[in-house]
């Protein structure tokens, strides 16, 4: 037997048990211990101006669970469109992370109210309450007592985008008018129902033999019952008593004249 020569014979078996040793223990190492060996993280993908639920894929095909986050109004972006990712897309991050992702609400909008039927300052009033502003004002033949809201444009119940604003359409009372009977009102009650009713007040007369209480209507053009076109002109006449004259009684008796006034006692001088 040749010593000298079996060194280098059981080279090659001493590579191979070195070499099949580290596989082995390579394998259990792997095993027992997988993520200190493999890297497991990740590059977050941008999924903002994506829908949530595309994001919520795609994030999740990456290895990162989707959370929904905060809601915010956006002027220009759609209800639902992804506007922000934490952690932020780009950056690397362990896989298995959850990302929250902030959503736009859309644009913020307000619901026209109803005001049929109200004055245009109480129509006002609940619009502005709304967030809304009141737009234009106009005015057309209806049914309703003038100066009452008949219609809004927008109508009521329509959503509208803030800011925004409501335009509303105000009565000018019916086509025709029966002309009430003033007699015995007061001129202001009388000159109220004219202005609501459509009409206008052509003038006003005043009658000083009427026994009536001071401006109360005795008289009025057009006739009580007779009917007439909106914003015709009635007249009305009120009774008025002047101010009695002034009267001086003369009885015919002077008044004594006055006194004259005391002098002073006489000086007397004692030299």
């Amino acid at each position: 037997m040749n010593w000298r020569a079996l060194p280098r014979r059981a080279f090659p078996y001493l590579i191979a048990a070195a070499g099949g040793f580290l596989i082995a223990y390579t394998a259990v190492f792997l095993f027992a211990f997988p993520a200190q060996v493999l890297p497991d993280d990740g590059i977050l993908p941008n999924v903002v101006g994506k829908t949530y639920e595309d994001a919520a894929a795609i994030l999740q095909k990456a290895g990162f669970p989707a959370q929904q986050g905060e809601s915010r109004y956006h002027k220009t972006i759609a209800a639902n469109i992804v506007l922000q990712e934490d952690p932020p897309a780009g950056s690397r991050q362990k896989r298995g992370t959850t990302v929250v992702l902030a959503l736009s609400a859309g644009q913020k909008t307000a619901e026209v109210p109803v005001t049929t039927n109200m004055s245009q300052q109480q129509a006002r009033i609940s619009i502005e309450n709304t967030g809304l502003t009141m737009g234009n004002v106009s005015e057309q033949l209806a049914d309703a007592p003038r100066g009452l809201v008949i219609a809004t444009s927008p109508p009521a119940g329509t959503q509208v985008q803030l800011p925004g604003s409501v335009d509303i359409v105000l009565s000018k009372g019916p086509p025709t008018v029966q002309v009430p009977d003033f007699y015995g009102r007061s001129v202001g009650e009388a000159r109220s129902m004219v202005e609501q009713l459509g009409l206008r007040i052509a003038g006003i007369s005043r009658d000083t033999s009427s026994l009536q209480p001071e401006n109360t209507v005795i008289r009025q053009i057009p006739q009580a019952g007779q009917t007439v076109s909106a914003g015709a002109p009635v007249s009305l006449t009120v009774s008025h008593f002047p101010p009695p004259p002034s009267i001086r009684i003369d009885t015919g008796i002077s008044a004594p004249p006055p006194p004259p006034p005391s002098s002073p006692p006489p000086r007397i001088d004692p030299g």
